[in-house]
């Protein structure tokens, strides 16, 4: 019997939970030299590099590289087969183990901030052609928080994961985040139609947003939006998360955007 390797990661409770459930077998989505993507059942899980975007369903490894993680000296190839379960994720001979917990919801803040958040995210304008491939009047629904806007956005756009899902990633985990109670409905509208409206992959990032689970690059941005330590590194931190995927990062920033607006006008429950 071929020797296996152990890889410890991080990652989210979560995650975390997913990987101690009973044993499950899944395939390889895809396999990338910065991060693998394995699908157990509707559920979407990541094996990230350190060089890899720190998507919040990833177990997050120190490697350089994901090649040779199954121990064909190879990168896994998209249909190999999984196991998932009891404490690991098994990818040819490598077993991924959770060693270290993170939390990968984006921070909490008071929607009293929106405000002045908003007009600091604001000074970083949005590509326009990418805000366009959207109907104006679904987003206009979801910054009111309209659950019937996702049937017009969920799938939609652009990009590995569509923009409308992006978008709507954005403003769940903000609304969230705000403690607000518009949240709520969409989250619902989401867990209710993500699975059968857009990739499997995509509908997990959605699910994982109804919880305020982000990217690092994201929670990054909210949190210097309420807090920055000097005038310029909003600003940064908002081009860095615009310049993520096709488009996944500037949705997100949709998303951040229409849900501060949303705080701003329509704050009272």
């Amino acid at each position: 019997m071929a020797a296996r390797t152990a890889v410890f990661a991080a990652a989210s409770p979560w995650v975390r939970d997913r990987f101690a459930e009973s044993p499950r077998d899944g395939v390889v989505l895809h396999g990338g030299a910065q991060a693998v993507y394995v699908r157990v059942e509707d559920t979407v899980l990541a094996v990230v590099a350190r060089g890899g975007v720190q998507v919040p369903c990833g177990a997050h490894t120190t490697l350089a590289s994901l090649t040779g993680l199954d121990g064909t000296g190879t990168l896994p190839s998209a249909g190999a087969p999984v196991r998932l379960g009891d404490g690991s994720l098994s990818v040819g001979s490598a077993d991924v183990r959770v060693a270290r917990l993170i939390d990968a919801r984006a921070p909490r803040f008071d929607a009293t901030d929106a405000s002045a958040m908003l007009a600091r995210l604001r000074t970083v304008p949005l590509d326009p052609a990418v805000v366009g491939e959207l109907p104006a009047d679904a987003l206009d629904g979801l910054r009111d928080g309209d659950p019937s806007a996702l049937d017009h956005l969920l799938g939609l756009g652009s990009g590995l994961t569509p923009l409308g899902d992006d978008v709507t990633c954005g403003w769940l985990a903000t609304m969230v985040a705000a403690a607000h109670p518009a949240a709520a409905p969409v989250s619902d509208r989401v867990l209710q139609i993500a699975t059968a409206r857009t990739t499997a992959l995509s509908a997990t990032l959605l699910h994982r947003s109804t919880e305020g689970d982000v990217l690092p690059n994201f929670a990054r941005v909210l949190h210097q939006l309420r807090q920055p330590a000097s005038p310029d590194e909003p600003a940064a931190s908002v081009a860095a998360l615009a310049r993520i995927g096709h488009t996944s990062g500037t949705g997100l920033l949709l998303g951040l955007t229409l849900a501060l607006d949303h705080l701003v006008s329509r704050s009272c429950p």
